[in-house]
């Protein structure tokens, strides 16, 4: 019975080493693990032993992939096959039989054909699709002398189109909403407040890291007095850090605001707009977001406004995470009687989109 079992063992483990691609070093090493990229004289793999590995080629002495390649080279079609190193340092892609030797130095990226098709020969997603994002719901309750409810919503998405091997000049979308309900009894007098504000920015990146922008954004903060702001403009921006763990981005522009009040004052004024987007993960499961827009006032100097949005969010599940965040909208010139600020905390539940 043993015997049996350490056979089967033994059998389940050479099949799982047999599916794997094996790094041989120049030192003798080895090394075992599926394929992701090669590109920049790395060799990056993932292994159930060690993660993702990353190896540079000068180190290889042999290496083979046996399931299907694209091998990139920039301005022609990707060469499909099965991988293998040369002892030059080349590669030698078969397929149908045919082996094609390419030189290493001509080669912009290799990676597996399923991961190829997916990322770039996919059909365009629809105005719908591809958002990328998150939704957050708070509520807190108060018992006592008063009750108190809030409800706090927040919503944050951006749809950008998927990546291609050169740089296209492409637009991407920004949309964030936010909103607080508040009410709050005591001794048969109520008290409600909303508020709601909602943006939209649409980029046109013109390089990888530079672009124009058009934004609007409406509000309605009973807090400040204000029953609606129309704000639009425009600008430029600039993505300082782009990668999977941290991005951050800064965003300068002109914008033309109306604002109604709940006393029936209007105002129409033109203000600056400076602003910055920061992300970052921290860990699989810890990630902070935080976004910031400052309106300076040209038509009526020294007054002005922002808006700030700080988010903590902890991962429980692959979509559910517990955050907790920070919203403070800030008016310097609120009618007479209304407060400045608008800060809320707000601890939830996330959904990741």
């Amino acid at each position: 019975m043993k015997l049996w079992f350490s056979s089967l063992l033994a059998l389940i483990c050479f099949a799982g080493i047999a599916h794997a691609d094996v790094v041989t070093l120049k030192n003798g090493d080895r090394v075992t693990g599926a394929l992701v990229t090669i590109k920049g004289g790395n060799l990056q793999l993932k292994s159930d032993m060690m993660g993702d590995v990353t190896i540079p080629m000068a180190k290889v002495a042999t290496y083979s992939v046996a399931k299907p390649v694209a091998v990139i080279i920039k301005g022609q079609q990707p060469v499909r096959g099965t991988l293998e190193l040369a002892p030059t340092g080349d590669w030698q892609v078969k397929a149908n039989g045919q082996t094609q030797t390419i030189a290493a130095a001509k080669v912009d990226t290799i990676m597996p054909e399923d991961a190829y098709h997916k990322m770039y020969e996919a059909p365009s997603p629809k105005p719908w699709q591809a958002w990328k994002g998150g939704v957050s719901l708070g509520e807190s309750l108060q018992r006592g002398n008063q009750e108190t409810n809030t409800t706090t919503t927040t919503l944050n998405a951006v749809r950008e189109r998927p990546p291609t091997l050169d740089f296209e000049r492409h637009t991407r979308a920004n949309f964030g909403l936010t909103a607080m309900l508040s009410s709050a009894n005591q001794t048969g007098s109520s008290i409600t407040s909303r508020t709601l504000s909602s943006n939209l920015r649409e980029d046109w990146l013109f390089t990888p890291t530079d672009f124009v922008f058009g934004i609007a954004q409406l509000d309605h903060i009973s807090t400040e007095g204000l029953y609606l702001r129309q704000t639009y403009g425009g600008g430029f921006g600039k993505d300082v850090i782009k990668n999977s763990r941290t991005t951050f981005s800064l965003i300068g522009g002109m914008t033309f605001q109306h604002e109604k009040f709940f006393t029936g004052a209007q105002n129409q004024t033109g203000n600056g707009l400076v602003g910055e987007r920061f992300g970052k993960q921290f860990n699989k499961r810890m990630r902070l977001d935080h976004n910031l827009n400052f309106y300076p006032n040209f038509s009526q100097l020294g007054e002005y406004r922002f808006d700030t949005t700080t988010v903590l969010s902890i991962k429980v599940s692959t979509r559910l995470s517990l955050n907790s965040s920070l919203i403070d909208l800030y008016l310097s010139n609120p009618p007479a009687g209304n407060h400045q600020n608008n800060v809320t905390f707000s601890t939830g539940i996330g959904y990741t989109f």
